[in-house]
């Protein structure tokens, strides 16, 4: 019998096997009609096909560590999305522990052969080594202009901008002078001076359009000198305008949006270093650049700061060459940073933020603990009753969300901050330690959003609002320009929250295939690949330690950098440098 043959008849029981458990991974087999399981089973078995003889094509020609790498990778990566993949599955409880055995390696056993199917079909698409070619000046111009013109349709759909809590009360900062930390104080002075042109949230709106779309079409410039097809960058820039998580945050007054939007332009410039080998930064023009990468990571959201610390000591690491540079630009934003939170902040008399704000995860383990029943000790307890009184802690506990707690009149923080958060912390601890499954849950809750592509049953996605925060001093209203209009994008966006929502609305989905394209990069090059999106991970880590709420708009950039992350695989620069290294 032939090879061909072979795998011809082997994929028709393989493909069964695992879309059989597939369906039965989501919802209750004898709830599935016998056509979705033949489609399932048809699509898996030219999904085994063609992955077997890709695998006998492409196989031998790896080398020994490659081989390992993307078994080890496969293994590795299947599991940790079939983790996050898992919902309740109370269905699942009514079978023999035989069957869900069954449903779960079958579902491994899918994720694995999809896995290997997209990395082999990755890497059998020749691609040439990247060039620095020639390109028009006007590129950068020309990739943005689909962002332009589509998200111009949402300002004027809501307008004056989108704006919750948050929103309303950095604008009031801005109208005021009383500052606060609670904000990053450069994106309020950012508010602050463009409503010297116009004194309406449009202008914020209006200014994110351009300063995000202009950093999408660098983006997409640079993946023209390194050789892409203009059709596909074409392809990838109508895709990205359409978006409509792109066209509603871009009207969206949120200190996370030009922070996401900066975690890209940085993402880009790391880009340049890895297929240069540094050199890029020879140029004092793209020296520049990087500086203002960093300069809008650094000072456009809290956690941005030790974020770009990181990245710095790690390029400097890898790119020694290039230490003077990267000193320069490193060098002097951090002391412009140690400058504008220190004497500019007591020149402007900022108010602290709440420090209370880093404590969500402990809150959140505390909280379940109690509301669960845990063990804690009579001391323990006296202290926690000082801080909330025991019943509202299980009250007020949401495993999703710390501001019910935290935010409460009944709130304590005087029993932690300033002299108490010692004691807190070795209270915290030591409940852990003494509920370390309760502690653990409590944990995998709060940080659901980052980690868990199926949204839980009892967890809700924050992901937009298309009005003006009602309640706000400044006497903001939202206003209908053009009726029609304004319909439509509400119907295009609620659409997305509901049927679309599961796809493009959950962080995590775009983290893993982040993941999973570098990997493959990698592969195809070497492992400088894995920089590229080191910021963005370094994002992610920092949320994952300290998040408050499930808001999508914390994990934004992974929205971002997924579209570089796709234009990244198809790049070869392990064998030939460019020629010319300024962009």
């Amino acid at each position: 019998m032939s090879t061909r043959m072979i795998i011809y008849i082997a994929s028709i029981p393989l493909a069964l096997f695992s879309s059989v458990a597939l369906i039965f991974f989501f919802i209750p087999i004898q709830d599935t009609s016998r056509a979705t399981v033949a489609f399932v089973t048809t699509l898996l078995t030219f999904i085994h096909i063609h992955l077997l003889f890709l695998m006998k094509d492409e196989w031998r020609r790896l080398l020994k560590r490659q081989r390992i790498a993307i078994i080890v990778f496969t293994l590795l990566f299947s599991f940790l999305a079939l983790l996050s993949m898992k919902g309740e599955q109370d269905f699942l409880l009514a079978y023999s522990f035989k069957t869900r055995a069954y449903v779960y390696a079958g579902t491994f056993f899918f994720l694995s052969s999809l896995v290997l199917w997209i990395i082999f079909s990755s890497l059998k698409i020749e691609v040439k080594p990247a060039d620095h070619l020639a390109s028009s000046k006007w590129s950068l111009f020309k990739y943005a202009v689909p962002s332009i013109i589509l998200w111009g349709g949402y300002a004027l759909a809501i307008f004056p901008a989108a704006m919750t809590f948050d929103s309303v009360d950095q604008w009031h900062q801005a109208h005021t002078g009383h500052f606060s930390n609670w904000h990053p104080l450069m994106y309020t002075l950012l508010i602050m001076g463009l409503t010297k042109i116009w004194d309406s949230p449009a202008i914020v709106a209006l200014s994110q359009i351009i300063i995000i779309s202009l950093i999408f079409g660098y983006c997409m410039a640079q993946f023209e000198k390194a050789g892409i097809r203009r059709f596909w960058l074409w392809i990838v820039s109508i895709l990205f305008a359409i978006n409509p998580i792109n066209g509603i945050y871009s009207v969206t007054i949120w200190k996370d949006i030009l922070y996401s939007a900066f975690i890209l332009l940085f993402s880009t410039t790391i880009f340049h270093l890895v297929i240069t080998n540094g050199k890029w930064l020879n140029s004092k023009k793209n020296t520049w650049i990087f500086f203002l990468a960093a300069f809008g990571v650094v000072f456009f959201r809290h956690n941005g700061f030790p974020v770009f610390l990181v990245m710095l000591i790690v390029l400097l690491m890898v790119f020694r060459r290039q230490w003077k540079p990267l000193m320069l630009s490193g060098g002097s934003i951090i002391a412009f940073y140690l400058i504008f939170t220190g004497p500019v902040f007591h020149y402007l008399k900022v108010a602290p933020s709440d420090p209370n704000e880093v404590l969500s995860i402990p809150t959140q383990q505390i909280a379940r603990v109690i509301e669960q029943g845990g063990k804690l000790t009579e001391e323990q307890a006296q202290y926690l009753n000082q801080i909330l009184p025991l019943p509202l802690w299980k009250q007020y506990y949401h495993p999703y969300i710390t501001n019910r707690i935290k935010f409460s009149k009944e709130y304590n923080r005087s029993a932690i901050f300033p002299d108490h958060l010692s004691t807190y912390m070795r209270t915290w601890l030591e409940i852990c330690a003494q509920n370390p499954k309760i502690a653990k849950e409590a944990f995998l809750k709060q940080t659901s959003l980052v980690w868990q592509m199926n949204e839980p049953q009892d967890g809700h996605t924050y992901t937009f609002v298309t009005n003006v925060w009602p309640h706000n001093r400044d006497g903001l209203k939202s206003q209908v320009i053009v009726k029609p209009l304004t319909e439509f994008i509400t119907q295009y966006l609620k659409t997305s929250d509901t049927d679309l929502k599961p796809f493009i609305w959950r962080p995590a989905n775009y983290m893993f295939l982040i993941v999973l394209f570098t990997f493959i990069t990698a592969l195809r090059n070497d492992w400088k690949a894995w920089l590229v999106p080191f910021a963005l991970f370094l994002n992610i880590g920092s949320i994952f330690i300290a998040l408050p709420a499930q808001d999508f708009r914390y994990l934004y950039a992974n929205t971002l950098v997924f579209y570089l992350s796709v234009l990244f695989m198809f790049i070869c620069y392990k064998d030939k440098e460019p020629s010319k290294q300024s962009s």
